[in-house]
């Protein structure tokens, strides 16, 4: 007997048979056994997640010798003839290939006959959202009230394009993507019950290649087995399919958050010499970011991932909400433009540079700054207390009081006056004129900042700020910006106000002006607003 592929060696019998699809199941289970048939159903879903299985296994149920009911025998002559595609009062129409009206009005013209040999004549419509409009038209009369031993059912991947009037007519069951564990779960039992060896990674790589397709997965491990002779392993999966596995992945992303540019440029030349998919490397690198972004919100989702808790964690916990979709938005603009590059795999290695240029250097918590913080300060105060071991006790302690009170004195109005005397360049004054002052705390001050703003302010800008803000307090310290809207009390906003105040001083002094009212008076003329512009004050 000639080989025959795992998916179709393993599609379902039985409902019992099928994953992840147990709101479908139990829906129709329950008509079936209450003798409730409605005459169309509609299966919607995404490739190889069910739909002519379940339309096939309904078909048994209707149809099956041992009486109508929701798990068939498999055993009788209508059960074995639907499962090997020769049963005469079961119909399998690709509308794909018989998308036009004549088609379809051949395949009504056998409706109204009886069955040959069972209760139920079925047709089944797979990809019915490629019929045309009249083939639709056609069809809605007697999708509506067909014969009573007809039963139509419907497949589509792209419910959207079928009209409303045919699916106001069906009962609709929309099937969902399988998630990665029971994709996974399902694949043991498959290659165990064909005697193949597999580790686990091998088999989490292949269930997340599958994008919740069970046929897709199924249809890979096949490949799969004829690559590594039967025996799956991580790496020879990695190579495959033209990706990494996920620790290699991971690693990528710890050089990234940690600033281990060497490491990145010795992995990224490794990744060079292998035949790699870099827009499927892309891919799961935005993959991965986008697990860190849920693990940091919901940490029990690891399981459920099918990801190696003792690494995603630690890597989920490195960085902050913002920075994670930072760098997930740098990836996604990345794996757009990376065929405009002259090479796609330099589009790669620039985007994980880009990465690492452009994320902030701040990315301790606000509590390990602080501690951070402290321990300079304190580490300062030691070496100043052993080289004037001289001086009296009280001096060194009112010194380290100083210290941590420096900062007690800032507020909207001081900061005011401390930016006006920053020595900064045009471009970087102007950026930071938009800092609201929020609060300090030890030797910590907290501005906020309009996102759009934030988002330009980069490590120059802030380094330059950093040190005339240091200079000017004469004082070892750490800003650090929030997200926010620019405050009243903004340098900017107080600009603003100063200038608005000015105006319209100016234009109430031309107004009132006895000059300016004789000429309006005799010449009937208008001041023109626009063209008002304050005196520079000497």
């Amino acid at each position: 007997m000639s080989y025959q592929v795992l998916a179709r060696k393993w599609r379902p019998n039985s409902f019992a048979e099928v994953v992840g699809q147990e709101h479908v199941v139990k829906a129709l289970s329950n008509a079936l056994d209450s003798n409730k048939i409605h005459q169309a159903y509609l299966f919607s879903g995404t490739r190889g997640v069910g739909k002519t299985t379940l339309g096939r296994i309904l078909t048994k149920c209707l149809n099956c010798e041992e009486g109508l009911q929701s798990s068939p025998c498999n055993k009788c002559q209508a059960c074995e003839s639907i499962n090997e595609g020769r049963f005469i009062d079961f119909q399998e129409v690709d509308a794909a290939s018989r998308r036009g009206v004549e088609e379809t009005q051949q395949l009504l013209e056998t409706v109204m006959h009886m069955p040959g040999s069972s209760r139920y004549k079925v047709y089944l419509i797979d990809e019915v959202h490629m019929l045309s409009k009249h083939s639709f038209n056609a069809l809605l009369k007697t999708l509506e009230e067909p014969p009573p031993h007809v039963v139509f059912i419907l497949a589509t991947t792209e419910p959207e394009n079928v009209p409303a009037t045919v699916l106001s007519r069906c009962l609709q069951f929309h099937l969902k993507n399988l998630t990665p564990t029971q994709l996974s779960d399902r694949l043991k039992e498959v290659l165990s019950e064909e005697g193949i060896k597999y580790d686990d990674e091998s088999i989490n790589q292949i269930s997340r290649a599958g994008r919740g397709s069970l046929r897709d997965c199924l249809t890979i491990a096949d490949q799969a087995i004829a690559f590594c002779n039967a025996s799956l392993t991580d790496s020879l999966i990695s190579e495959m399919l033209g990706t990494l596995p996920y620790d290699k992945v991971y690693e990528l992303i710890d050089c990234v958050i940690n600033e281990k540019a060497d490491k990145l440029v010795k992995n990224l030349r490794e990744i060079s010499s292998l035949s790699v998919d870099y827009q499927r490397l892309m891919d799961l690198l935005l993959e991965t970011l986008q697990h860190m972004a849920i693990i940091q919100i919901s940490p029990e989702t690891v399981s459920d991932l099918n990801l190696p808790s003792e690494d995603i964690i630690p890597l989920s916990e490195s960085l902050k909400a913002e920075e994670i979709q930072l760098l997930y938005q740098i990836g996604l603009i990345a794996k757009r433009d990376m065929d405009l590059a002259p090479n796609i795999g330099d589009g790669f290695e620039m985007a994980l540079l880009r990465m690492m240029s452009f994320l902030p250097e701040e990315k301790e918590t606000t509590q390990s700054k602080k501690k951070v913080v402290e321990d300079k300060a304190e580490l300062k105060e030691e070496t100043i207390s052993k080289k004037s071991s001289s001086k009296p006790t009280a001096t060194t302690k009112n010194d380290t009081e100083k210290k941590k009170n420096s900062l007690a004195f800032l507020d909207s109005k001081e900061w005011n006056k401390i930016f006006n005397s920053l020595k900064l360049g045009s471009g970087t004054k102007q950026l930071i004129s938009h800092c609201s002052f929020l609060r300090a705390e030890d030797t910590v001050i907290y501005f906020s900042m309009p996102k759009d703003k934030l988002e330009i302010l980069n490590g120059t800008h802030r380094e330059k700020f950093q040190d005339c803000i240091n200079a000017a307090l004469d004082f070892e310290c750490v800003i650090f910006f929030e997200e926010g809207e620019a405050l009243e009390s903004s340098p900017n906003k107080t600009k603003q106000k100063k200038k608005a105040k000015r105006l319209n001083k100016a234009s109430e002094a031309i107004k009132n002006d006895p000059a300016v009212k004789n000429i309006l008076d005799s010449l009937g003329g208008t001041i023109i607003e626009s063209s008002i512009t304050p005196k520079e004050s000497q």
